[in-house]
């Protein structure tokens, strides 16, 4: 065989550097593809799992009312007496409780247990904080606050309704009854706000729209999962760079979001 033709027919039968380069770069670009896929899938996937998280729990709430002739459980917010009984018992700043997811699924301490007997139903997937619980109540259902003047329910917030019987809600569909709160955030299961907008948690002083006190979750794509007093789940993302901060401060009177949380925290008298 002639060794010129054999040399030939091999060199045409490899990959040249361009060629290769090609390759390497659609490899790449497929595998940039599969990974923006499967991070989606697995967001779509938590997402799911939290909406159906805080399905649970508001279904327990409900139930719970539908047990005791109407009446809401307990919403303790402020305290941090291990001993308590609540909607759902542990303060996460007490470091015994941190972390025991034991305590909410107990029926002498926590309320909703004998109806949401699973821990796990308490914590969003994408809060990576090793607090036992994400989920905190609105602050208007049947509040129980060691210390009123911190209860964020005085001056001008007394316009509002404070519901300790489920009947009370007139629109329930609007009402939030659930949302995740930041971990950096939360630590009894009262989320307040701040109807007053006055930023005093006695609600003194003048309104001055708008005011963040305890800090919404945002781990869902800078969005957070709410249930509502009828029973339905739904996303919300925040609109504002200031719902994306953590801690107690006015924001401006053309907030979107708190004006939309407001406006489901409760009904005017």
């Amino acid at each position: 065989m002639n060794n010129n033709h054999f040399a030939r027919s091999r060199s045409r039968n490899a990959f040249t550097l361009i060629e290769l380069l090609v390759v390497i770069a659609i490899i790449g670009i497929l595998a940039a593809l599969l990974l923006t896929a499967v991070s989606r899938a697995k967001a779509t996937a938590a997402k799911a799992t939290c909406l159906n998280n805080h399905r649970q729990v508001v279904l327990g709430w409900q139930m719970f009312a539908d047990d005791h002739s109407g009446r809401l459980p307990s919403n303790m917010g402020g305290g941090q007496n291990i001993a308590s009984t609540n909607w759902v018992a542990g303060h996460l700043y007490n470091p015994w409780e941190t972390k025991n997811t034991d305590v909410m699924v107990d029926p002498n301490r926590s309320q909703l247990a004998p109806y949401v007997p699973n821990p796990k139903v308490y914590k969003c997937p994408l809060d990576k904080s090793v607090q036992a619980r994400s989920i905190s109540m609105n602050n208007r259902l049947n509040p129980v606050n060691p210390d009123p003047s911190r209860a964020v329910l005085g001056g001008y917030g007394t316009n509002f309704m404070i519901y300790v019987n489920i009947g009370q809600i007139r629109k329930p569909s609007l009402i939030f009854v659930t949302l995740d709160e930041r971990s950096d955030s939360i630590n009894d299961g009262y989320f307040a706000v701040d109807l007053s907008n006055t930023g005093n948690f006695a609600g003194g002083g003048t309104p001055n729209p708008y005011w963040w006190v305890d800090s919404a979750g945002m781990y869902h794509n800078n969005g957070c999962i709410l249930s509502f007093a009828d029973g339905h789940t739904e996303y919300h993302k925040w609109l504002e760079a200031s719902s994306l901060i953590w801690g107690p401060r006015h924001t401006s009177p053309n907030d979107r979001d708190l004006a939309w949380l407001q406006e489901r925290t409760a009904e005017r008298k």
